[in-house]
C-alpha cells in the first residue's frame, strides 16, 4: 500500500529539523522536497526548539536543547562545522536557525561567519572594505542580524566607530549592510544617535527591527534605538516608564532582551516586556521574586511562554511569571567543563546558501 504523497509531507513537517537534514538523502525526492524554501518556511512555523549555544574552556561550541520539561534532553552536542582551530567564538545573534558569529583560529585569523548549527552549512562573510580608515585607529564595532521580510533576504549589519584616543569621544561612524541574497556590502546613512557607549553589544532582533541602547545627540538621554532591516533607516522605539527606579538604560547591568517575538529589557530584578510592538502603553513590569537569593552573575535572559529562563554559570534557572517564584534549576554543566552559554538559536533547515 502507498502512502498519500500528502500524507508523507504532512508527517514531515511535524519533524525536527535535525531528523529532517538526515533525510535528505533518502531519495532525490525528499531531498528537493525538504530543500525547497516553501517547506523551510511551513516547517518554522510547524516546529520550533529552541537551543542555547556554549562553548568550553577548549574552546569546542556546543549546542544544548532548551526544554525544562525534559531534563533528559539536556545533552550537550559538539558543533563540528566552524574550524577545529578556532580560539576565540563571539556570537552576533540569531535568526531563523542561522547564527551569526566571529571566529579567531590559532594563527590569528579573524573571519565573520553565518552558519546553521543544525544542518551544517556555512558562509564566511567578506571584509566589507569600510571599517578600517587608517591603522593609526582603534575600531569599535556592534553587529547585527536578522531577516528582511520585505525582499526575502538574511543581512548582516555593522555599525562601526573609530576612535582617535579613548579618552574623547568617537570620531568616524560607519553603518554598513551586507546582503545574504547578493553578498555585497552597502554603506548606508549613519545613525543620528551615539552607539558609542554599547559596549559592542549585538542587535536585539524583533519584528524585523535591530535594537540597541544608544545616547540622543540633543540632550544625551539613553534611548532605545531601533534599525529596521526593511527600510535601513534608524528609529527611536518607545521605553518603559521606569517609576523610581530612575534613568534605567544608562545604568550598568542593563541591557536589551528579546524572547517569544517580545522585545524585553532586563536590570536587577526587573524584566519590562513590550507586549505589542511599538506601543509605548504595553510595556509591563515583571518582577523576578527572589532572583537576589541565587548566585546569577551577567545571566543569559530568555522570556516564553509565561516563563523566564536565567542561564547563569552553567545552570538554568527557570522562573514561573504566573507563580511568581522559580520552578525549578537545571545545571547544564555537568556533561562537560566549564561550559558558558553564548547565545541562543531554534533549529531549522533554512541555508546560509539558500539564494
Amino acid at each position: 500500500m502507498e502512502i498519500p504523497p500528502e500524507i508523507i509531507t504532512d508527517i514531515l513537517y511535524r519533524l525536527p529539523a535535525k531528523s529532517l537534514a538526515r533525510f535528505k538523502s533518502v531519495s532525490k525526492n525528499w531531498q528537493s522536497q525538504i530543500s525547497h524554501p516553501q517547506f523551510i518556511k511551513h516547517h518554522q512555523k510547524t516546529l520550533n526548539h529552541h537551543h542555547l549555544i556554549c562553548n568550553s574552556h577548549n574552546t569546542s561550541l556546543y549546542s544544548l536543547p532548551i526544554n525544562p520539561d525534559n531534563q533528559s534532553d539536556q545533552t550537550p552536542k559538539n558543533i563540528t562545522c566552524l574550524s577545529p582551530h578556532t580560539d576565540i567564538f563571539i556570537f552576533h545573534g540569531s535568526c531563523n536557525g542561522l547564527v551569526l558569529c566571529s571566529t579567531d583560529d590559532c594563527i590569528n585569523c579573524h573571519s565573520l561567519v553565518v552558519f546553521n548549527p543544525t544542518t551544517g552549512e556555512l558562509v564566511t562573510i567578506p571584509e566589507s572594505g569600510f571599517d578600517v580608515i587608517s591603522n593609526f585607529l582603534e575600531i569599535d564595532i556592534m553587529y547585527g542580524f536578522g531577516y528582511d521580510s520585505v525582499t526575502d533576504d538574511y543581512k548582516v549589519v555593522t555599525v562601526s566607530y573609530f576612535h582617535y584616543n579613548y579618552l574623547v569621544p568617537p570620531g568616524d561612524m560607519c553603518v554598513c549592510v551586507y546582503s545574504l541574497g547578493d553578498g555585497n556590502w552597502r554603506r548606508v546613512d549613519d545613525s543620528v544617535y551615539d552607539h558609542s557607549h554599547g559596549r559592542s553589544l549585538p542587535g536585539v532582533l524583533v519584528n524585523g527591527v535591530l535594537h540597541w541602547v544608544a545616547s540622543r545627540g540633543s540632550d544625551g538621554l539613553r534611548v532605545i534605538v531601533g534599525f529596521s532591516l526593511a527600510d535601513e533607516t534608524f528609529s527611536e522605539v518607545s521605553s518603559p516608564e521606569f517609576g523610581d527606579r530612575g534613568d534605567v538604560l544608562s545604568k550598568r547591568g542593563c541591557r536589551l532582551v528579546g524572547g517569544g517575538e517580545k522585545l524585553g529589557v532586563f536590570f536587577g530584578d526587573v524584566v519590562w516586556v513590550m507586549n505589542e510592538y511599538g506601543v509605548r502603553e504595553s510595556w509591563v513590569e515583571i518582577v523576578i521574586c527572589g532572583i537576589n537569593e541565587i548566585p546569577v552573575v551577567d545571566p543569559e535572559i530568555f522570556y516564553e511562554d509565561g516563563r523566564i529562563l536565567l542561564v547563569s554559570g552553567g545552570v538554568m534557572w527557570i522562573y514561573d511569571v504566573e507563580g511568581k517564584a522559580f520552578c525549578e534549576s537545571i545545571d547544564i554543566s555537568t556533561k562537560v567543563k566549564g561550559l558558558k552559554v553564548k547565545g541562543s538559536y531554534v533549529e531549522s533547515l533554512v541555508s546560509p546558501k539558500f539564494i
